[in-house]
């Protein structure tokens, strides 16, 4: 008997996170270690229509054009219409935030869906609940695995921007977007500016006392310290958001410099490749041998360099030369490595960036 008390209740309180066909109620049963089969959930379901759990609260069954039935919780209060469309964005909104960001937060995110539902439960919610809870995966391909850890150093970040404070960067081990410091410039006095989604992972964006533009991945091999030192944003925001267009990627780039540069792509890699955001001044143009020309005026980094190298043969280098040049060294490079099969050495790797 309390083993049956338990579940009603568990399956209530899934309840108020949205409506669920016997489907969605299996499978969160399943994901949740609840040992049950069908036809009691059925019963446990039906049970929950004649309860009166808690005041304004009911349980209301629908039944599609294909005779399936869909149950959710009704609430007397009500906070305005949503459209279809309003409740489509709010289920990729959900299912398809950063890995690196809902898997820690999960409990967060199901907070605030309760929330949500109970303010728009009289919407058409339980049309849209099979492709909310069945049809929409994320593959988490190429984003950065996030432990409490992490979400601790995000929280305190975003109290250090919140409040326009100061932090002291005191080790940062893994350098992702290849910042020109050594282990003797730590400790880093850094004026935080924002934090940037970038390429599967949370990083940390803001200047140096040089003013110099760093970005820092979260990791747990990144510490900082919070101080209680304000500073002015505005200060910094117009170099600092002009530095950032003019980089492309996050990584540091080469020089200071600004290049206008010209990458020829094979047809149907360019109608592929054409389709992604990859820099703000971007220009697609189409060249009468039918393969496609991308314009861009930015920084050359090693992200650059990596989104030519990902292209191999189907991408060739127009100009600068300087941009030419180090790609035929990387490639050269790469090819000993694996022709000569010698060993792969960080700081040969490195050069030249």
């Amino acid at each position: 008997m309390a083993a049956h008390l338990e579940r009603i209740i568990r399956i209530y309180n899934r309840l108020r996170r949205g409506p669920v066909t016997i489907d969605v109620l299996s499978k969160w049963a399943a994901n949740a270690g609840i040992e049950v089969g069908t036809r009691q959930l059925y019963r446990d379901i039906n049970q929950l229509k004649t309860l009166q759990i808690a005041e304004g609260e009911n349980v209301v069954e629908f039944t599609d054009e294909k005779n399936r039935k869909t149950w959710k919780l009704e609430y007397k209060a009500e906070a305005g219409k949503l459209t279809p469309y309003d409740i489509n964005s709010f289920f990729l909104l959900k299912n398809f935030a950063p890995f690196a960001v809902l898997a820690e937060r999960k409990h967060s995110f199901e907070k605030i869906e309760k929330m949500f539902y109970k303010n728009f439960s009289k919407n058409e919610y339980e049309k849209y609940v099979q492709a909310n809870e069945l049809f929409l995966r994320h593959s988490n391909y190429n984003e950065n695995k996030y432990g409490a850890a992490e979400h601790k150093q995000i929280e305190d970040l975003i109290w250090a921007l919140h409040n326009s404070r100061v932090i002291v960067i005191e080790q940062d081990l893994i350098n992702s977007a290849n910042n020109k410091i050594n282990a003797t410039d730590f400790p880093i006095i850094f004026y935080p500016m924002e934090l940037v989604f970038h390429r599967g992972r949370i990083a940390i964006a803001g200047v140096n006392k040089q003013e110099k533009l760093l970005n820092f991945s979260i990791d747990k091999n990144f510490i900082f310290t919070l101080t209680n030192e304000p500073f002015n944003r505005k200060k910094y925001l117009k170099e600092y958001t002009q530095n950032f267009k003019n980089l492309f990627g996050i990584s540091d780039p080469l020089n200071n410099k600004i290049y206008n540069i010209k990458l020829e792509f094979t047809d149907s890699f360019g109608s592929s490749m054409k389709s992604f955001y990859w820099h703000n001044s971007e220009k697609w143009t189409l060249l009468k041998n039918g393969n496609y020309m991308l314009h861009l005026q930015c920084s050359i980094g090693r992200e650059l360099v990596g989104f030519i190298a990902g292209g191999l043969d189907k991408i060739k280098i127009h100009q600068p030369k300087i941009l030419k040049d180090l790609m035929i060294k990387k490639f050269t490079q790469s090819a000993l490595v694996n022709e000569k099969n010698l060993g792969v050495n960080e700081q040969l790797a490195n050069e030249d960036y």
